[in-house]
């Protein structure tokens, strides 16, 4: 996503209408976090009760493709999504209770890394890191 935009004006470069739908389920996820299609469903459809549960899930897809919005798929379970905010992030994520966290390490910044992709002849367009554990909670209960 082009930093300096807001997501209303990525939509409209894109030639997307900001539609009551949309706007609400970028409201859910300017609040922060990472949400479930589920959660952001049931967030979003208290405000609309007519809604159904495709249509976010459409709209989440179309703002993923579009580069608003970041589908995580976490440990090939239920996809999360989050907004992209241009703050470059990973994520640390509990295997047991689900939690995920932003980490601001990326492992990817090295010199030597990026020559390794230009002896390939490969231009990286973006790149995901995840580290799976147990959350201290977790811990503290076992």
């Amino acid at each position: 996503m082009n930093n300096e935009l807001s997501p209303e004006k990525i939509l409209k470069n894109k030639g997307c209408k900001l539609t009551q739908q949309r706007k609400a389920i970028i409201d859910v996820l300017s609040s922060g976090g990472h949400h479930t299609a589920n959660e952001i469903y049931a967030l979003v459809s208290d405000k609309y009760q007519g809604i159904n549960f495709s249509t976010i899930y459409r709209n989440l897809e179309l703002l993923v493709g579009l580069g608003i919005v970041e589908k995580l798929n976490i440990n090939n379970s239920c996809s999360h999504f989050e907004l992209i905010n241009g703050k470059h992030h990973h994520h640390v994520i509990c295997n047991k209770c689900g939690e995920v966290r932003e980490i601001d390490i990326c492992p990817f910044t090295a010199a030597e890394d990026r020559e390794k992709l230009k002896e390939l002849d490969f231009e990286a367009t973006e790149h995901k890191f995840e580290i799976y554990g147990i959350c201290s909670n977790c811990r503290r209960k076992e």
